[in-house]
């Protein structure tokens, strides 16, 4: 079965075509996406390794379902109620801002590439910390530092057809891509960050960046993100509260912290 490249689809389209991948009659688009696989392997183990297979554990995001047969006790939570028909365990139609569960009542929470869909991330954390039992398990992947531009498909339209305020834009992606640019523009506000931390000793939030999404043609990945998160943040969220990371990290560590999966045990 042959994959299909989804970028730059109307969303009616996209979604048509999930539809079909769902029913079996074309190639799912992450069934060759070695990330979403690599981010999939982790959470199988992380599972195997915390003994979390026994655990009642909520999906926050869950989409179409694809990972409720990962753990036997699960529960998908999604924004759109039309997903409920795909998810044969417990759903929950609710926003990852404002989740509809008491305190303490899940063993693990996961979220795959939702976080930067949420317009205000803390938000989000703030939920699945409220909701996750202490010593329990938080797991996250998520698309860190979306580019403004990918919203509009400026790295993939041609010049002809953009203003002149993105056609600027456009010349300066070829920089603003390399590693470089990105270790020196991040490295300098993640100090910052830490330097704050380290003279207040307080809680800190998600440091991110507003998006405006599109949700009429799907450029790329993430063209309808509303955040551009920085991943350090992340880490010094939970960090900052004292939960205990699954690996290896730490205030100093994880001011090189790539889009790797970040998973913490919650301690409150």
């Amino acid at each position: 079965m042959s994959t299909v490249h989804t970028q730059g689809m109307a969303y009616d389209e996209l979604n048509a075509y999930l539809e079909q991948a769902r029913e079996g009659s074309v190639a799912h688009p992450y069934e060759d996406n070695q990330l979403w696989l690599k981010h999939v392997s982790a959470l199988q183990q992380l599972i195997s390794q915390r003994g979390l297979a026994t655990g009642r554990v909520l999906e926050v995001g869950c989409g179409r379902g694809e990972l409720q047969d990962i753990v036997p006790h699960y529960t998908g939570l999604d924004l759109d109620f039309n997903r409920s028909k795909y998810v044969a365990k417990p759903f929950i139609c609710g926003s990852a801002a404002q989740m509809p569960f008491d305190d303490d009542t899940f063993d693990a929470a996961w979220s795959i590439w939702v976080l930067e869909h949420i317009p205000d991330p803390n938000l989000m954390l703030q939920e699945m910390r409220r909701v996750v039992k202490p010593g329990g398990v938080i797991f996250l992947c998520v698309a860190y530092s979306v580019a403004s531009w990918i919203s509009q498909g400026l790295h993939k339209r041609p010049f002809g057809e953009l203003t002149w305020r993105q056609k600027l834009v456009k010349l300066t992606i070829p920089l603003r891509s390399t590693a470089i640019y990105k270790i020196i523009t991040r490295l300098g506000l993640r100090c910052l960050q830490l330097a704050g931390y380290l003279l207040n000793r307080r809680p800190t939030g998600v440091r991110y960046a507003p998006l405006v999404p599109n949700f009429a043609i799907y450029w790329d990945y993430d063209a309808d993100a509303c955040s551009s998160i920085d991943a350090y943040s992340v880490a010094l969220y939970f960090l900052s509260r004292e939960d205990e990371p699954v690996y290896r990290s730490g205030l100093i560590r994880s001011l090189l912290q790539k889009s790797q999966p970040q998973a913490y045990i919650v301690r409150k």
